[in-house]
């Protein structure tokens, strides 16, 4: 085989392992429920933003252990934590993505939490595992429901999300019925007690919010729980 020929085949090995990299596995770009930061205090390359990035990236390798951890790098204190009910596989992808963007969006912040789709991954320079905090971080709703809506689906999400609530005993809650279903969960760290008290007033802060009494979806992220309702008994476009 001539070198001409050997160039040619291994450039298009390189175009095929792109194309199927960037085509037919894309990448997604994570869904940022909120991100939260405190002003900068640390200077780039200093020991206390390598104490910060110690602990990020042991949070990587934890993760493939455990869904919920909390570590602590020369006072500085944080913890990841995965939606309960993604695979190890995939709470390892969610905080792998969460500390990608800490680190690369960073300006010396001595704490952060930022909040994914599928994960939370939350540091400071103040110790707050087990401290109750019901700070409310963000809260959204979906669509009013249209009149050909499947009323009865969406009163039944709400049902739901006074069970949820209720039944307390574990940190991950589901509770479905038909197409509806309502979700809550708290971070690791808080006791039993703290954590139904933060879920408590994450349901009433839901029931309070704008236009969530007929919506077709609703988010409540506290500091450390959130609770969120959907019911897909759309049987067409709403008005």
């Amino acid at each position: 085989m001539s070198a001409t020929i050997a160039i040619i085949s291994i450039s298009v090995v390189i175009a095929a392992v792109y194309l199927l990299t960037n085509f037919a596995f894309p990448t997604v770009e994570p869904l940022v429920y909120y991100h939260y930061c405190s002003p900068p205090k640390y200077f780039p390359g200093s020991s206390s933003r390598s104490n910060v990035d110690s602990l990020l990236n042991m949070f990587v390798n934890s993760a493939s252990i455990y869904s919920y951890n909390n570590l602590t790098v020369n006072g500085n204190y944080g913890l990841h934590q995965c939606r309960g009910d993604l695979s190890s596989r995939e709470c390892v992808s969610c905080v792998t993505q969460a500390v990608s963007l800490l680190q690369s969006d960073s300006f010396g912040e001595s704490g952060c939490a930022l909040q994914l789709e599928g994960c939370l991954v939350k540091y400071d320079n103040v110790m707050f595992f087990g401290v109750a905090d019901t700070t409310a971080m963000v809260m959204s709703c979906g669509k009013p429901a249209g009149y050909k809506y499947k009323s009865d689906e969406l009163t039944q999400a709400k049902v739901l999300v006074d069970k949820v609530v209720a039944n307390s005993g574990t940190s991950y809650r589901v509770e479905r019925s038909g197409e509806a279903q309502a979700v809550a969960q708290c971070t690791g760290d808080l006791s039993a007690t703290d954590c139904q008290d933060c879920l408590m007033e994450a349901i009433q802060r839901l029931k309070l919010q704008p236009f969530c009494g007929t919506s077709t979806w609703g988010d409540v992220y506290l500091a450390k729980c959130y609770v969120g309702y959907s019911s897909s008994g759309s049987i067409g476009e709403g008005n």
